[in-house]
């Protein structure tokens, strides 16, 4: 890997000091926005004299703000050409691009530029067109950007800023080879940004392969991103699980909460509306319509609790989450960085709360000390009314069914988005489940009184009669990450400008 150029970390500068336009300083006003933060300071420079950018920069840090910035001031006044843009933002995941798209915008539409969200799980056809008659910016998921490339409407060959964002993420998912395919149909010595919480492997071979002398930027490593957050551990009892995470969700404040699959991300959601908690799930199993609208909903206040996969843990910003819940403890200090940095956002607070099972608890300990924090442990966590959860602000949910977020639309949701077609929380599998807990629950008092080990009643009981939240992981698909499967096409057609893709099992569009 060529040593790329290392610059001193920057003092925060006021935007109206940099080289940008007074359109573009109008609507950092407009968004009460006047100081830059670290990255937006160190990369723009660099990005608006059109140099190769390596950047490196903790979650939350304003990454996206920064080169949005740069590609709406190089591309301010230019003349568009049909179907064949002058930048692209490639992403790893669906929710990813719409929150980029939607950063764009207000600054696009104030240099006179357009941007356009090209990700599967969408309409193609209505991509198709749009970038036909013209786009300036393309944000857009590998796969999709690739089919729409191979069906002749979109061409690469006039691009002039190229932006991967979530680099390390990408190679996660296994999409580096199609990045790889859609850089070589892009010019070389064109401009290249990458963002990468990791430096390594995949991602270093991205760098060395189309990166032309980049200058190196890096704020607060990965690793310490959370050592501003308050964590705790809550060692639980398995049937005092439901009670436990339904006394978090029912906190003031807004919630994310993180589960390993996605049957278990309805399953923890569904039951915590059946006791009185509006919340709703977010995976890669579901409908991208139906995702838009949940998260549109969370993001403007609607509902306090998000239950989500991985699908959430990279990327998105949403304000104002003040804990996240780890109710499946992460597999990694990865995974659990960019989960829990879904909040404590550029500075605000926030507090992660882990909930760990008795087989859990080793892997909880080695995850958070790789992440270099020392989270408050409670242990013997077995019933709703341990102290622990009144210190992190937990209260009794009502108990009361309340009404499904996941049947409402939201503004920011797709026009056509058909709610009747959901069937939101199912309350005949609420009672069954329900029944099944009032006959362990009698059974544990009656071994108990018997003389035998039994499990503890109370807890139980309070599972059976408040219906708590989801305990277990189910058995299902695991976590999703907005994709569906596919078998790869044969190699490109030979289009100038058009990204090859040589034949291979490959994520969703």
């Amino acid at each position: 890997m060529p040593k790329a150029r290392r610059r001193s970390a920057h003092r925060s500068e006021r935007f109206e000091d940099m080289a940008l336009p007074d359109e573009l300083l109008g609507v950092l006003a407009q968004q009460g926005l006047e100081r830059a933060f670290e990255i937006q300071s160190a990369i723009l420079p660099d990005a608006l004299a059109g140099r190769d950018v390596l950047a490196r920069a903790e979650t939350g840090s304003g990454k996206t703000l920064a080169f949005t910035l740069a590609m709406t001031s190089r591309f301010r006044g230019r003349k568009v050409h049909r179907r064949r843009p002058l930048g692209v933002v490639l992403v790893p995941t669906r929710e990813l691009a719409v929150q980029v798209v939607d950063t764009i915008h207000p600054f696009a539409r104030a240099v006179g530029i357009k941007a356009q969200l090209v990700a599967g799980g969408m309409n193609i056809e209505k991509q198709a067109d749009a970038v036909a008659r013209g786009v300036e910016i393309i944000v857009a998921t590998p796969g999709r950007l690739t089919d729409l490339a191979e069906r002749g409407a979109l061409q690469l060959d006039l691009v002039e800023t190229t932006v991967i964002d979530e680099a390390d993420h990408m190679a996660d998912l296994g999409f580096l080879p199609d990045v790889r395919d859609i850089l070589a149909a892009i010019p070389m010595g064109t401009q290249k940004m990458l963002f990468s919480a990791t430096l390594d492997g995949q991602v270093e071979e991205i760098v060395d392969a189309f990166l032309v002398d980049p200058v190196s930027h890096e704020t607060t490593p990965v690793s310490a991103a959370v050592a501003t957050m308050d964590h705790h551990v809550l060692a639980i009892a398995p049937e005092a699980k439901r009670t436990v995470t339904a006394q978090l969700a029912a906190r003031k404040g807004r919630t994310l909460m993180f589960t390993r699959t996605q049957l278990g991300a309805e399953r923890v959601a569904q039951e915590l509306v059946e006791v009185g908690v509006r919340a709703a799930a977010l995976h890669g199993n579901k409908q991208q319509g139906l995702r838009t609208n949940v998260l549109a909903g969370f993001r403007e206040g609607a509902y306090p609790v998000l239950v989500a996969t991985d699908v959430a843990a990279r990327g998105l910003h949403i304000d104002d989450v003040t804990m996240v819940v780890h109710v499946d403890p992460s597999d990694d200090v990865k995974e659990y960085v960019h989960r829990s940095g879904r909040t404590a956002r550029a500075g605000a607070a926030g507090s992660v709360v882990t909930l760990a099972l008795p087989h859990q608890t080793g892997k909880a300990r080695r995850v958070l000390a790789e992440a270099e924090v020392e989270p408050q442990w409670a242990e013997e966590v077995d019933s709703a009314q341990h102290p622990a959860l009144a210190e992190l602000g937990g209260r009794t949910p009502s108990g009361e069914p309340a009404e499904d977020p996941a049947l409402v639309k939201y503004k920011g949701a797709p026009r056509k988005l058909d709610i009747g077609r959901t069937t939101g929380a199912n309350t005949r599998k609420a009672e069954e489940r329900r029944a099944n807990e009032e006959r362990r629950a009698s059974w544990e008092e009656d071994t108990s009184a018997g003389g035998r080990r039994g499990g503890r009643p109370g807890g139980a009981r309070g599972g059976a009669r408040g219906g708590s939240a989801h305990g277990g992981r189910g058995k299902g698909a695991g976590a999703g990450q907005g994709r569906g499967k596919g078998a790869g096409r044969g190699s490109g057609t030979g289009r100038p400008g058009a990204p090859g893709r040589t034949t291979r099992r490959r994520g969703g569009r």
